[in-house]
């Protein structure tokens, strides 16, 4: 099992952000529960962030897809490694658009942090705060 997670700038228009991330959510659930990835997909301040489960090659295959589609600029890799278990078994994709409105203690991060790093499951919650709050983080120092 293997986990990628990348952030890239979102390339479309303000308008349109609710029906890309419908677009993307509805057609990531259907191609990826064929080939085994789980994830979920956030956006904030026009970056995309996402956190993908699955077998190595099906998820390498999926990235270089996305290196083609327009919606994405300057994809960045942030994790790329092994991983004992899923932590979205359940979601083929999930999006969401984030507001400004979650904060997360820094103990909390650390934790969560050091936890990843030992390839062990992050409770969702736990998880969903974690990126919430590195996105606020990136928007503040862009600020």
């Amino acid at each position: 099992m293997h986990i990628i997670a990348y952030k890239s700038d979102y390339q479309g228009a303000s308008s349109e952000i609710e029906s890309t991330l419908l677009d993307i959510a509805e057609k990531s659930t259907k191609n990826n529960q064929a080939i085994g990835i789980t994830g979920v997909l956030f956006l904030h301040n026009h970056m995309f962030l996402q956190v993908l489960e699955g077998a190595q090659d099906a998820l390498e295959r999926l990235m270089s897809h996305l290196q083609l589609d327009s919606r994405h600029k300057n994809i960045v890799r942030i994790i790329d490694e092994e991983i004992l278990g899923r932590s979205f078994g359940n979601w083929s994709m999930d999006s969401f658009n984030l507001s400004d409105g979650e904060s997360i203690d820094l103990r909390e991060l650390t934790k969560i942090v050091d936890e990843g790093k030992q390839g062990l499951k992050i409770n969702n919650d736990a998880l969903l705060k974690f990126h919430k709050t590195m996105l606020k983080f990136r928007s503040l120092k862009n600020s």
